[in-house]
């Protein structure tokens, strides 16, 4: 099982899409999102709950509702997207195994478990050298290492499916029911992970 879960990966992913959203632009929705990067609604939803909690993002209700960063992506670091998903935790869970070896007899000798263990000691300094790295990343990083790779074309087809999406959601809002049940959703072309 790996230390940083999945649902990180697919946060750090999806929070790309919303780093540079302009002001004037619609902001998306976490079924928008979902879509975009083929997850369960319920799940994204999940996902940006703990980062709205966090303070990483803004997400508001409503058809002019969607979801914005709640600061500068330079101020946001992994060790934050990290932590507001998955929560404070050690990289080592020590279970003092040195302490239970039939040789040392009902008391293990003071020599045996005295002091912070050997093997617990790099698994602290592991585990701080993690988060340095993490803290040390922010999304602004990733968004300016991502435009290095993704073709301006493809950012700009996402930016407008995306404002699409939007779009429809308000003119929804406007739908009666009998129109909306047989409206339908438009389906992503190209897109890819």
């Amino acid at each position: 099982m790996s230390h940083i879960s999945t649902a990180v990966e697919y946060a750090l992913h999806t929070l790309l899409y919303i780093i540079d959203l302009p002001e004037e632009a619609a902001a998306p929705s976490s079924k928008d999102l979902a879509t975009l990067r083929a997850l369960p609604v319920k799940f994204m939803a999940g996902v940006m709950t703990k980062l709205n909690k966090a303070g990483i993002i803004v997400a508001t209700e409503g058809m002019r509702g969607g979801i914005r960063l709640a600061r500068p992506a330079e101020d946001i670091s992994f060790y934050d997207v990290v932590v507001a998903v998955d929560g404070q935790k050690a990289l080592f869970d020590c279970r003092n195994v040195r302490h239970a070896c039939p040789l040392y007899g009902q008391t293990p000798p003071a020599w045996a478990t005295s002091g912070v263990c050997g093997i617990h000691a790099v698994m602290l300094e592991a585990d701080a050298r993690m988060k340095d790295v993490l803290k040390a990343r922010t999304l602004r990083d990733m968004a300016d290492q991502a435009a290095k790779r993704v073709p301006s074309e493809f950012r700009a087809e996402t930016r407008m499916w995306l404002e699409n999406q939007a779009q429809t959601r308000r003119q929804r809002s406007h739908m009666p029911q009998d129109i909306l049940k047989s409206a339908k959703v438009p389906e992503i072309q190209g897109c890819q992970k």
